[in-house]
């Protein structure tokens, strides 16, 4: 057997032994599956980040770039949530910036699957918050789609900005009102008129239940009426 067949037959198996022989008989780096796949996107699919610690310190690239749409490894560690391969991606100093498929983060990603402690790590490593997709959706956009009121508070205590519209101009709060997602708009909204000038949130506020009216969101409009009632929330 050559050693590089060697080597994947050793990640997709598990065996250290033929691990450590297919090292000795002079593997690369280079070895990849039969179906095209670097040595480390197959330990991380065998869930093996010990393996992929033992790849990055005989030389392996922590940055490789996987399938055909410009993802790389620490774009699949987090749309798979597999948090310990995201550890050993941090650990070898990849970026958490880095772009992949429609520009996204890992950020985007860990957001949408609504992997909190991921988010958490991320964040802990200077993950940018306001990172825009070529949707124009920030993290914080995806949360309010996706209902995560936990994941909207840990964005907004690392600063995450709640004004930045979308292609649809769209900002979070107006994604989270035309999902239906009631307590994440009121907590953004609440949020967003804490800062604005009074003529600005009344104007927010009003856009924000019309969206929630053209996409057929009654209670999310009733109840943002109800909880923030008055003049500045009358839809006109």
């Amino acid at each position: 057997m050559l050693p590089d067949f060697q080597l994947v037959h050793a990640m997709q198996s598990g065996c250290t032994a033929d691990f450590n022989e297919a090292m000795r008989r002079g593997a690369t780096m280079r070895a990849r599956d039969l179906n095209g796949r670097c040595l480390l996107e197959v330990a991380l699919r065998q869930g093996r980040p010990d393996l992929a610690r033992r790849l990055l310190s005989l030389g392996a690239d922590p940055n490789e770039a996987i399938g055909k749409k410009g993802d790389h490894l620490i774009h699949l560690a987090a749309r798979t949530g597999d948090i310990g391969f995201l550890a050993v991606l941090l650990e070898a100093e990849v970026s958490p910036d880095c772009r992949g498929n429609l520009r996204r983060t890992a950020l985007h990603h860990v957001t949408k699957g609504k992997f909190e402690f991921m988010v958490n790590m991320l964040l802990e490593n200077g993950a940018n918050p306001d990172a825009v997709d070529a949707r124009g959706d920030t993290p914080l956009h995806l949360a309010a789609e996706v209902n995560s009121l936990s994941i909207i508070k840990l964005l907004l205590r690392y600063n995450a900005d709640a004004s930045i519209t979308n292609n649809q101009l769209y900002t979070p709060v107006h994604n989270a009102a035309a999902a239906g997602n009631t307590e994440v708009a009121r907590l953004l909204l609440e949020h967003e008129q804490a800062i604005r000038p009074q003529h600005e949130s009344a104007e927010l506020a009003r856009r924000v239940l019309r969206v929630a009216e053209l996409h057929g969101q009654d209670k999310t409009r009733l109840a943002l009426t109800e909880r923030l009632a008055g003049p500045a929330l009358e839809l006109h």
